[in-house]
């Protein structure tokens, strides 16, 4: 007596095998766009890995910010502690307290984008017609 899955999958099988084969020229392949951006370019100049907080999708933005991520990095409690004590960056204590450092930027970023109404904040950003993005840093400095 056989189960009804591998009966359900051979079939399956033996159906697809009977499809006829295609050639690139007779399919066109299209890649899938998101809802509500159809044909849209984004006119900012990003890397998702800048991005601290709010929205990542560069065609999504309205109005963000930026900041000196190294600057802020610096300004915490953790990184005075890693300078001051020589706590090595790359030990165990040190990965924990720059992890920590991160979290208090990114936290104090996310309250001034909010307050602000800046849609996302980004260590590095560029618009293509060169228009001037806000610099948050001392605000969020401020919030440290």
């Amino acid at each position: 007596m056989k189960c009804r899955s591998c009966c359900a999958l051979g079939s399956v099988a033996l159906a697809i095998l009977a499809l006829p084969s295609a050639s690139a020229t007779e399919y066109q392949l299209v890649p899938p766009r998101s809802v509500g951006t159809q044909g849209a370019q984004s006119t900012w100049i990003v890397d998702r890995a800048d991005n601290i907080c709010g929205l990542d999708d560069p065609k999504m933005l309205s109005k963000p910010a930026k900041i000196d991520y190294e600057t802020l990095l610096g300004a915490t409690a953790e990184m005075k502690k890693i300078k001051d004590d020589r706590i090595d960056p790359n030990s165990p204590q040190g990965i924990q307290l720059r992890q920590s450092a991160a979290t208090r930027v990114q936290a104090a970023a996310e309250r001034v984008r909010v307050s602000g109404g800046y849609c996302s904040v980004w260590k590095a950003i560029r618009h293509r017609d060169g228009r001037t993005i806000p610099d948050i840093t001392d605000s969020v400095k401020a919030q440290l």
